[in-house]
């Protein structure tokens, strides 16, 4: 790779081009069973490879089986990434990729240097594989009392790699609002899409994991918040609700909310308070490296306690350990960026189709932007132009903010000259 091409340049361009190539072939008469646009065949594209799950339109009832495994296979790659799925093979081959290809790698991930990243590769694709058969498995199981046949197995595939990659389509026709009692595909669920937006440094960590050995810093950082957002989460919405569905849906909808798009309750009908707390938990989003969206529970955890640091007028201790300045800004910088992009995203919308409700808005802006997928109903509502914003949205929330900016960087391979200083300058803040 010649030395101008960033890293940032090829995930950017790498992205975009698969997205393209995604709905030229979803636009084919052999993928629809009908006529379709090329705006939602575009939107549905981005949205399968930047595992968002938003649709303007059935992907049940509007594609044909060619057009759902594109779909999937879109998803598949969205998910690992697809730089992760081309240097695999690449290392497979015994093929050389060189401290650029490293730097890639390291640059889609959001892995540090300290990463084996060949090691990485091959457990980040078999434990997607071994997660997503079981999940199948389990599918089948919980499917077989409602689908039989092919339509079974193809149901259960789809549905276990959009719940592990964290995408939230579906192929049931009206979502899993008619499966809110089936208690063995709600866990399932559940599961691959926790399990998938945990990152998959999380689960080398905890794969090796054994007596005597401590889990890392980031590994426990991600479990904690994790735990206590999936249960404020449930409480919160249970709560907010009234009551109206069990702590078992509200459960699934706290674990939907950080990460996926899947709902089995009518996210339309919610309350504006219940609104609010699913829009801040798709806001947070998963974890660093792993399928799942948002700002990552790792970037709120630390700009929180950079901010109890700063009351405090003390150093970020975190686990006996010292957040770096450097981490501390970059949290810092994603929050205020994310905030500032949502609020333009939905600003926009708001011009482009007045009609539509201001809350719903807004978490259809939140939701494309942290790659969620929950709706309050909206989607099939908006018209072009939004939709060009919101597939923009899921676009610069997959590849992250950083990255997109970093596009801009000239001397990506280079370290900044400390030589040169500066005198601060007087400036008053509040």
């Amino acid at each position: 790779m010649h030395r101008r091409f960033s890293p940032y340049f090829v995930i950017l361009i790498g992205f975009f081009m698969l997205i393209l190539l995604g709905s030229a072939l979803l636009v084919l008469p052999i993928s629809t069973r009908g006529r379709i646009s090329y705006p939602d065949a575009l939107f549905v594209a981005a949205s399968s490879v930047c595992i968002t799950g938003l649709s303007t339109v059935p992907v049940a009832e509007t594609f044909t089986g060619f057009g759902q495994a594109v779909i999937c296979l879109l998803i598949q790659i969205g998910g690992l990434g697809f730089v992760t799925i081309g240097m695999t093979i690449l290392s497979m081959l015994g093929m050389r990729t060189g401290l650029t290809g490293r730097r890639l790698v390291q640059e889609t991930l959001g892995s540090s240097g300290k990463l084996d990243y060949r090691r990485f590769l091959r457990f980040a694709v078999l434990i997607t594989l071994i997660l997503e058969t079981v999940g199948f498995c389990v599918n089948l199981i919980a499917l077989h009392g409602d689908y039989s046949g092919g339509k079974l197995v193809w149901l259960s595939l789809f549905h276990a790699v959009s719940a592990f990659n964290n995408a939230g389509l579906d192929l049931f026709g009206e979502g899993m609002l008619s499966f809110s009692g089936n208690v063995l595909l709600i866990l399932n669920t559940a599961f691959l899409a926790i399990i998938g937006g945990l990152g998959f440094v999380v689960l080398i960590d905890l794969l090796f994991w054994r007596r005597g050995k401590k889990l890392g810093v980031h590994t426990k950082v991600v479990l904690i918040v994790t735990a206590i957002l999936l249960t404020s989460g449930t409480l919160l919405l249970w709560w907010s609700e009234g009551g109206e569905f069990d702590l078992l849906n509200a459960f699934f909808m706290s674990a939907m909310a950080r990460t996926c798009g899947f709902a089995t309750q009518d996210v339309g009908q919610w309350n504006n308070a219940s609104l609010c707390i699913l829009n801040l938990l798709m806001f947070i989003g998963a974890g660093p490296l792993s399928t799942g969206g948002g700002i990552k529970c790792t970037t709120f955890f630390v700009f929180f306690a950079g901010l109890l640091g700063l009351l405090k007028g003390k150093p970020t201790i975190v686990f006996h350990r010292k957040i770096s300045r450097e981490t501390l800004t970059h949290a810092m910088f994603v929050v205020v960026i994310g905030v500032i992009y949502a609020f333009v995203v939905a600003t926009l919308v708001c011009a482009f189709d007045p009609q539509l409700p201001f809350v719903g808005v807004v978490t259809e802006a939140v939701s494309a932007l942290a790659n969620v997928g929950l709706s309050t109903g909206i989607t099939a509502q908006i018209g072009t132009a939004s939709k060009i914003v919101l597939t923009f949205a899921m676009f610069f929330g997959r590849i992250g903010f950083m990255t997109a900016l970093l596009v801009f960087k000239r001397r990506w391979n280079r370290t900044e000259d400390d030589s040169i200083r500066y005198v601060y300058a007087d400036i008053i803040i509040g």
